[in-house]
């Protein structure tokens, strides 16, 4: 589960609102939502008016990469797109990155109107919803993509820790999960080396055909779907990358009983052929990136508290599942 971070309290978090970008804002409140950023709802005096998330910025390129990307969202959003859910420029200042959000030490915070909708995790309940989400999907990946839009580029993040801990003899002793993880980590060296070279094999087919990319989204899963009276909204644009298009149909097409999903995408501007190796390459970009991001997690300083312990327990899952 997400913790707010240390270093940004939900007090810093309003005051950092009212300045930049409403002066009414009178509360703001943590919110457990997510992987990899923290969020916090701010309040007026009666009702939410913002969804502010704040990204982690300290690795090289990082906040380079995110000012493209949402503000490539918002140019989607102005052409029309309805499921793009954009950022709020803030209402003071100047510079480009200023004009996206407000870099506050190591993290940059961005701010959304607040919606009053549900988000589902799991899968897609029905093919219905399937089709809502692919139609969109299919108007998305038929666009230009914007200048700034980033390209996606093959990794997983965080896998130089997996690579330490598999190659380097020197042991993790920074918290009192690092030992046990590293051990497992090592004790299925021969699965993850080989799951990273076939992954590594895909990402190269891929970047040959990089001429047939897309607009995607990246991760158009239900939790980042929000169901509103006027129809879904996608949430979450910091991982618009120009890519496959598989790297979003294999979400939303994955499990549907009928032709109706793909039908939708289609008539919305996508083209119907899929290559299985690339969706393979996005199966293995999201377990390979999972793995990676636990075992940073628990190479590092940490408490073993219970979300510590939540985080080893799944990632010693995943690898035994495989």
């Amino acid at each position: 589960m997400p913790r707010e971070p240390a270093e940004l309290t939900a007090e810093e978090v309003g005051a950092i609102v009212r300045e930049h970008w409403d002066d009414g804002v009178v509360a703001a409140t943590f919110v457990p939502l997510g992987d990899d950023a923290a969020h916090w709802v701010c309040a007026g005096k009666h009702r939410p008016r913002w969804f502010v998330t704040a990204d982690d910025v300290t690795a090289d390129g990082r906040l380079e990469e995110l000012f493209d990307a949402y503000a490539a969202a918002r140019e989607l959003a102005a052409r029309g797109h309805h499921v793009v859910v954009p950022t709020v420029a803030p209402g003071s200042g100047s510079g480009a990155g200023e004009a996206v959000g407000v870099v506050h030490g190591g993290l940059l915070l961005t701010v959304t109107g607040y919606l009053e909708g549900e988000p589902g995790p799991g899968d897609y309940a029905d093919d219905n919803q399937r089709a809502l989400i692919a139609g969109a999907l299919g108007a998305l990946h038929a666009d230009r993509p914007p200048v700034r839009t980033p390209l996606w580029r093959p990794g997983p993040r965080s896998w130089g820790a997996v690579a330490q801990a598999l190659e380097s003899p020197v042991a993790w002793r920074s918290g009192p999960f690092g030992g046990p993880v590293r051990a497992a980590l090592r004790e299925h060296a021969s699965t993850l080396q080989g799951l990273h070279r076939r992954y590594a094999a895909r990402a190269a087919q891929a970047l040959e055909g990089r001429d047939q990319w897309v607009l995607t989204h990246g991760r158009p899963h239900t939790g980042n779907v929000l169901w509103l009276a006027g129809g879904p909204v996608l949430v979450d644009w910091e991982s618009l990358r120009v890519a496959p298009r598989e790297r979003d149909l294999r979400t939303v097409l994955r499990g549907a009983q009928g032709v109706e999903p793909l039908s939708a995408y289609t008539a919305h501007g996508g083209r119907a052929d899929l290559d299985d190796d690339l969706v393979e390459l996005f199966d293995l970009d999201e377990w390979l990136g999972a793995v990676a991001r636990a075992a940073a997690r628990l190479a590092g300083p940490h408490a073993g508290d219970g979300d510590d312990e939540g985080v080893r327990a799944a990632l010693l899952e995943e690898l035994a599942a495989r």
